[in-house]
């Protein structure tokens, strides 16, 4: 994905995940009849990449990242990013605005707000 001629980029990232998801699709439709389930789950995508001594991070999901740091003779747990799933706000309205005419594009199910009332 990166010549050697890039920098490191959020735009490269994208495409990176963009990539990635045209392949998890392209899986589901091919096992759609043997392994419907496979629509229904739900994954977390989690990007680290370290270029020209800087940490891209990329988050999608309940994943969170977290740096660890030496702190004298301890390691202390950095959190890096937050979690990115419809219990947010914003994704909800994000996911409302990509999605105008599905009213149930997000769901509040059993007191969690649900993807389609499948994935969080």
């Amino acid at each position: 994905l990166l010549s050697e001629a890039e920098v490191m980029s959020p735009s490269i990232i994208d495409r990176a995940i963009q990539e990635t998801e045209a392949g998890f699709t392209t899986l589901v439709s091919e096992q759609w009849t043997t392994k419907p389930q496979m629509a229904t789950v739900g994954s977390c995508c989690l990007v680290g990449v370290i270029c020209q001594r800087t940490l891209h991070v990329a988050n999608l999901g309940d994943s969170r990242v977290v740096l660890g740091k030496y702190l004298g003779r301890e390691i202390a747990a950095i959190q890096l990013s937050t979690e990115h799933n419809a219990n947010q706000e914003a994704v909800r309205q994000e996911l409302k605005a990509m999605h105008p005419d599905d009213s149930q594009i997000v769901v509040l199910k059993h007191g969690v707000w649900r993807i389609k009332g499948i994935i969080q």
